[in-house]
């Protein structure tokens, strides 16, 4: 099995995207060209973390007062449309959604007299909140001059904090639950971890195994460092007719040649590409098992077999954690389809989380996500790659080379926060991020319509107070250095023609506890490719 790099996505500021910064879901932001984040984006109060959520149902029915700014009666077009109402007000986000004015470019939105953000859609939540309190929002909408045309008021107060945490946003109106279905999951014990996975050009499924013998191999039979395995075909099905290894592990026609982890990969035509780290840098532990503090792309040209590492890091930390190279770490793809076929446009998209907490251990506060992009055709051009920098005025991202101005697209300050990794789900329109905290039982899925967000939660399971149940009942008094959480892995080749339909690898290490619902899990080592299907409502 691997200690890799622990995803540590009860991380630091570090994983779960939302910010000062993210507007409604209703927004018609787009790619946009490089520029710097100033005057872009909506920014929160000191230390907090505001932005936008799909409109929903109201959680009452108080629609505000509504105001003049003049104190003069509001055009009446104005009072009824601008209206806002509570779409939710839990004690970890307050959701805000109202009507459209006729001639407005963006509202602003404040909390008393803070001015918590802007955004050119018609819904924001602020989730620098605490439980059990009083707050007054005042949504004023501004024409595209920035002149306001009218504002309107209204109160929220938060519940109080529920035992195993609250999902840090609204519920999702668009996919409104997600069911998983245990009892036809599929678990195989080959002592091998992590199993995130692309979608071929040729339609197959690829997936990088660590520290162990792949498909129908074990701990040691066959084991790899880094290993690469395929399932033939756009079905899940594990046998020795479609599911083989590739690039090391038991019967591989190619030997792997690194060692080293990787904890996303993804198919850019016929290339393939993998974050991780690759023993090699001098100061690096001899290896092979588990994986160096850096971060890096990796990559096999042409084919799924033939892996090098790159000459540069995204990020680097000495054996305590300390960073020591960079400020953020690129950590997971964004996946469209076949080859990346369908994606929104020419960039690869990818979260990133702050280099202090994802090696060693995360400081207090809230866990943030980051993201970067970089043209397809640039993976390896470390110059190339750009930050998410928040929105401008219009509501467009912003990209910028300077890490400084990076903007977190998802937050989570639960006391047991959860980061994201994000597929997306061309049927439903929507990208799906499937976030997963300190361990495999805290899992929780959200909706987009952009990769950067504003997310909505889609369902939320975390562990009771003490450590057990939570997702698939994997949660217990976990030994330190057992039940971590490796991510949950979607993987579109598999997704029904509906989207209601989508299948995920995780693994994780230590023994599972007897509670667990995937068969042949409880009791075994989670050190194994495991297998299960979501089914989404509407």
């Amino acid at each position: 099995m691997t200690s890799r790099t622990k995803l540590s996505f009860s991380l630091m500021a570090a994983l779960v995207l939302a910010s000062a910064a993210l507007l409604g879901c209703g927004s018609s932001s787009a790619p946009a060209s490089e520029g710097s984040s100033s005057g872009g984006g909506s920014s929160g109060g000191s230390g907090s973390g505001s932005g936008g959520s799909s409109g929903g149902s109201d959680a009452g029915s108080d629609t505000g007062s509504v105001t003049q700014l003049d104190g003069s009666a509001p055009p009446s077009d104005a009072s009824t449309k601008l209206a806002p109402a509570i779409t939710c007000a839990t004690a970890a986000v307050v959701g805000l959604h109202w009507g459209a004015i006729t001639g407005a470019g963006h509202y602003g939105v404040s909390r008393g007299s803070t001015a918590m953000g802007t955004t050119v859609t018609t819904a924001f939540a602020d989730t620098s909140v605490a439980a059990k309190t009083a707050y007054s929002y005042t949504v004023t909408a501004y024409d595209p001059t920035g002149t306001a045309i009218t504002s309107a008021m209204i109160s929220a107060t938060t519940a109080a904090a529920s035992a195993n945490g609250d999902a840090p946003y609204c519920p999702s109106t668009v996919i409104k639950s997600a069911t998983w279905n245990w009892s036809t999951g599929f678990n195989q014990q080959n002592g091998s971890d992590l199993w995130p996975s692309t979608w071929g050009a040729d339609g197959n499924v690829y997936l990088f195994f660590g520290d162990g013998g792949g498909f129908f191999g074990s701990n040691t039979n066959g084991r790899a460092s880094f290993g690469i395995a395929t399932i033939h075909g756009t079905k899940p099905v594990v046998n020795s007719g479609e599911a083989t290894n590739v690039f090391g592990g038991l019967d591989a026609p190619h030997p792997s040649t690194i060692n080293g982890k990787a904890g996303s990969i993804i198919a850019i035509g016929s290339d393939f590409y993998a974050l991780g780290g690759i023993y090699g840098d001098p100061g690096d532990a001899p290896g092979p098992s588990g994986s160096p503090n850096h971060y890096e792309i990796v990559a096999s040209i042409g084919n799924a077999y033939s892996w090098k590492d790159t000459s540069w890091r995204f990020c680097a930390a000495d054996s305590s954690g300390k960073p020591t190279l960079g400020t953020y770490c690129a950590t997971g793809f964004v996946n469209f389809g076949k080859g990346n076929a369908g994606a929104i446009d020419a960039y690869v998209y990818m979260t990133a989380a702050p280099v202090l907490g994802w090696f060693g251990t995360a400081p207090p506060g809230p866990a943030n996500t980051y993201m970067e992009r970089v043209l397809s055709t640039q993976i390896t051009t470390q110059s190339a790659y750009t930050f998410y920098a928040g929105l401008d005025a219009t509501g467009q991202p912003l990209w910028s080379s300077d890490a400084t101005k990076a903007q977190p697209i998802f937050t989570d300050r639960n006391t047991k926060p959860m980061g994201i990794g994000i597929v997306y789900n061309a049927p439903l329109n929507r990208f799906i991020a499937s976030a997963q905290g300190g361990v495999v039982a805290q899992a929780a899925l959200y909706e987009s319509q952009y990769p950067w967000g504003p997310w909505a939660t889609i369902s939320y399971a975390n562990t009771n107070p003490d450590g057990t149940g939570g997702w698939g009942d994997l949660g217990s008094d976990y030994p330190s250095g057992s039940g971590d959480s490796l991510g949950i892995n979607f993987n579109n080749a598999w997704t029904s023609p509906d989207g209601l339909t989508m299948w995920a690898t995780f693994s994780s290490d230590g023994d599972a506890p007897s509670t667990a619902l995937l068969p042949g899990l409880a009791s075994q080592p989670m050190d194994a490719f495991s297998l299960v299907s979501v089914t989404l409502g509407q």
